[in-house]
């Protein structure tokens, strides 16, 4: 009888141990987690609730699974053929979504940077855009026609990007191309009471800026702050209309 028991003893006694250790592991991963959870709560307290929920259940599902292929290891060793095909697996499907890897990425860096807001009047490629919203995927604006665009996080942070939002409103920027047969003070103050047909519109006096000179045309560049930037197409017209009255030849590119 005793050598039955001994037998007993001798063959489950490593597995008792492995089934402990797994345990043990198991524990430490829960307070692990629990902990990881509040300090993250912590570090990304300035930033949305949604996203910070999207960081803390990704960081919950994947400690959680490298854990439970960890147990898995120690209950039985003979699955470390199974855990390098898992690790394959893993590899392979990294490579296959590379790019939403990498957006999620770009999310990460552009929310804990406050690179942009939602609100924030930002250019990219030459577009001004209005920032609507930003979800798991990218920005959602318009533009001051009100035109729907959508920007995925990698491309913003793969180009080049102007923030235009100021304490002040929303920064517009004009180029206006004056003939030089006329006197550098009169096309300066033509654009100067132009733009001042607009003045309740705006935040601040605008700034009017001589670029140069090439092929016989002045080059002005004008920049002035919107007080509410649906106004925006509204304000470039009457500006554009107003030079036009004055000077007739100008050319006004906004």
């Amino acid at each position: 009888m005793s050598s039955v028991w001994d037998v007993l003893t001798t063959a489950l006694s490593p597995l008792l141990y492995r089934i402990i250790a797994a345990a043990t592991i198991v524990v430490v991963t829960y307070f692990i987690v629990r902990g990881l959870e509040r300090l993250v709560v912590i570090l990304f307290r300035g930033l949305e609730r949604g996203y910070v929920a999207r960081v803390v259940e990704g960081l919950r599902i994947g400690i959680y699974a490298i854990a439970a292929l960890i147990v898995a290891t120690v209950i039985a060793p003979e699955i470390q053929v199974l855990s390098i095909l898992v690790l394959l697996i893993g590899l392979s499907i990294i490579a296959m979504f590379f790019d939403v890897l990498r957006n999620i990425g770009s999310e990460f860096y552009i929310r804990t940077r406050n690179i942009v807001r939602r609100g924030d009047w930002i250019e990219i490629e030459g577009i001004s855009i209005r920032v609507v919203d930003l979800d798991a995927f990218g920005i959602i604006g318009e533009t001051h026609k009100l035109e729907k665009v959508f920007i995925p996080y990698s491309k913003i942070v793969s180009s080049l990007i102007i923030n235009r939002a100021t304490p002040l409103g929303l920064v517009a920027r004009m180029f206006i191309g004056i003939p030089q047969s006329y006197s550098m003070d009169s096309a300066r103050n033509s654009v100067l009471e132009a733009v001042r047909a607009v003045e309740q519109d705006l935040a601040s006096e605008p700034n009017i800026t001589y670029i140069g000179t090439k092929g016989g045309v002045m080059e002005f560049a004008v920049e002035f702050h919107i007080i509410n930037y649906r106004k925006l197409s509204k304000v470039i017209s009457t500006i554009e209309k107003e030079i036009g009255k004055r000077i007739p030849e100008a050319v006004v590119r906004a």
